[in-house]
């Protein structure tokens, strides 16, 4: 009965192998899992094979095309090169295997001996790696010629205590797809066996699928006697090897062995591919290579690939907080030129998904409104006209970028206070504008009308005798002598601060421990009476409910600034939000305030002071410290 099982067997697999015969003449192509690290630009690894198992070598760019998503992408390069191949040698020991020969050798030597020297014969800069597998699991994974054969030859089983089974070639699969080799490595399987149990061969069978869908191809080396060349076993074994692509050799002792070479040399090809991709959403995409030649056309089985796509992020560096734009410093009475006319911009465009790429277009928004476009480098600098701002106002600037990819972004708003300083009006303004003018003139119609005194007044006649002589005696008579006011030397004698004229008024009406001074464009005080500093707090603005000093100024706010005086007298100036600001000596104070000290110069939009204290603090004299003799 068991005969006849094994016999029904043989013909059914004899009938498999004939059918895998004449359907193993197929070529394939295959691809690797896209490289995505440089997104948007991609990289694959291509293999392609004809129906004899040979790699197709000479393809060029126009020969392949690319399908990402569907969507055909242009190829950047095609490059072939040499991966090296992984060559995992499974050992399944049985007794057939140490039956010798005349010459005392046995079949596993005899086999052994082939691929000691094949190995051996390899380039010493070959890429290939080495597995060596036996039915306790693997010894060596992915190992340099020379280790692997330190371990192939020190290994020497009983081969008459062990039975064969199908478990090493199970660990050579497991093997094959996890060793951790280079890009572009193929494993190959050489599997060294005597017959075994046609119990197995179902077991085989599961094993084979795997195999065949990693495109993993497995040689066979059936090490036994003529009778077991067509036992069930090694025809299950014919057929393992159609199926993934290998090849069957069965050794009794008087074959010659096939070179190894020809078993693993097409595996070490590949080719690399790049292309920019064009996904631009996040999540799970397809690519599939369509491979033209010899009259057919190979596609690739459809490989995924995952990538996070996020548009740029673009925002201001370092926007200014305030503009001030005032006529220039050496014509302060010009009414139609305002500087600065521009202000340069700078931004950073950052990549959220973590795939920097070029740029195609920035823009620069005003109150949204485009301002200012860059199509081309430099995109992260803007010159921002300001000409058309003749008025104080708060803007707000936002800033969008555009990648390679179609993706744009456009960031949060930034406000940014633009004050005008217009200049002095009237007749004033019109004496200061053209001072030198009117200065010139006035020295020259001086100088026609002392030519006219003189003319007509016939003062150019010579003085009469003894007139000098009168004069001199004069000057030099104690009676005629003015004598200084004993109150101007009382006042130099007492050393007390000298006050300022101005202050000398303010006595007059109303003494204050400090006042504020109004000055013009050019810091000269101004006409007028100072603003006597004698309350404990003091509020500036344009509204009069909200503000005691009254500032009437399109740049000053309702509320713009608050001055204070502490308990120990010290005086401290803070700005209660205004949009041109409270500026001391040039820089800008924020609500907490500063500290003011004699002389400060204070700007509440186009008001500027002086601040002063009654009286004023003695400026220590000089001191000299003469340098030490050598």
């Amino acid at each position: 009965m068991r005969r006849f099982f094994s016999l029904i067997l043989s013909l059914s697999l004899t009938l498999v192998f004939i059918g895998v015969v004449s359907a193993q003449t197929s070529a394939y192509a295959l691809l690797s899992t896209p490289d995505v690290s440089a997104f948007p630009d991609i990289s694959v690894l291509l293999d392609v094979f004809d129906a004899s198992g040979q790699f197709v070598t000479g393809l060029k760019p126009q020969d392949l095309t690319l399908l990402e998503d569907g969507q055909r992408r242009t190829l950047d390069s095609l490059t072939p090169f040499e991966p090296g191949a992984h060559v995992v040698v499974a050992v399944n020991p049985g007794a057939p295997f140490s039956i010798r020969d005349s010459e005392g050798k046995s079949r596993y030597e005899r086999a052994m001996a082939v691929l000691q020297e094949w190995v051996q014969s390899r380039p010493t800069d070959s890429a290939d790696v080495f597995s060596l597998v036996t039915i306790a699991g693997p010894q060596v994974i992915s190992a340099s010629p020379a280790d692997w054969l330190i371990n192939f030859s020190a290994y020497q089983p009983d081969f008459n205590k062990v039975k064969p089974n199908l478990q090493t070639l199970a660990f050579a699969y497991d093997t094959a797809t996890t060793a951790q080799n280079a890009p572009g490595t193929k494993s190959a399987i050489l599997y060294i066996t005597p017959h075994f149990d046609e119990r197995d061969i179902s077991t085989l069978q599961a094993l084979q699928e795997r195999l065949k869908e990693k495109h993993i191809r497995v040689f066979v080396w059936l090490l036994d006697g003529e009778n077991y060349f067509t036992h069930p076993s090694a025809l299950a074994l014919k057929v393992l090897t159609l199926e993934t692509g290998g090849q069957y050799f069965a050794f009794s002792g008087i074959e010659a062995f096939p070179d190894p070479e020809t078993y693993f040399s097409p595996l070490r090809h590949a080719y690399r591919l790049k292309y920019t991709s064009g996904v631009q959403t996040a999540g799970a995409h397809t690519l599939v290579v369509e491979v033209q030649g010899g009259g057919q056309t190979l596609s690739t089985p459809p490989q995924t690939f995952e990538v996070d796509v996020q548009p740029p992020n673009p925002f201001l560096l370092s926007p200014p907080v305030q503009i001030v734009r005032q006529p220039p410093a050496d014509d302060p009475y010009n009414d139609e030129i305002l500087v600065p006319s521009e202000q340069t911009l700078e931004i950073l465009v950052e990549f959220p998904d973590g795939h920097p790429r070029a740029l195609t277009r920035t823009a620069l928004y005003v109150d949204d409104q485009i301002v200012a476009v860059n199509e081309s480098e430099p995109f992260n600098r803007f010159t921002w006209d300001l000409n058309s701002y003749t008025v104080s106002g708060l803007h707000h600037l936002k800033v969008e970028a555009v990648d390679s990819l179609g993706l744009s972004r456009i960031s949060l708003s930034v406000p940014v206070a633009i004050t005008v300083v217009q200049p002095p009006r009237g007749f004033a303004a019109f004496l200061g504008r053209y001072r030198t003018a009117i200065t010139a003139g006035g020295i020259a119609l001086a100088g026609l009308l002392l030519l006219g005194v003189l003319f007509w007044g016939n003062i150019l006649h010579l003085p009469a005798p003894g007139g000098q002589e009168r004069r001199h005696r004069r000057a030099l008579d104690p009676v005629t002598q003015s004598v200084p006011a004993q109150t101007e030397r009382i006042a130099a004698a007492s050393g007390r601060p000298k006050q300022m004229p101005w202050a000398r008024h303010a006595q007059k009406t109303e003494q204050a421990p400090a006042y504020l001074v109004r000055l013009n464009t050019a810091g000269e005080p101004l006409g007028g009476n100072p603003i006597a500093l004698n309350r404990k707090e003091v509020t500036f603005g344009a509204d009069p409910v909200q503000a005691i000093i009254i500032l009437d100024d399109e740049s000053v706010s309702p509320l713009h600034a608050r001055l204070r005086q502490d308990d120990t007298g010290n005086f401290i100036l803070a700005d209660q939000g205004s949009i041109a600001g409270t500026w001391l000596n040039y820089e800008p104070l924020d609500n907490k305030g500063r500290f003011l000290k004699h002389g400060d110069i204070i700007h509440f939009g186009q008001f500027v002071y002086r601040f002063v204290l009654n009286p004023a603090p003695e400026t220590p004299p000089p001191s000299i410290t003469p340098e030490a003799s050598e």
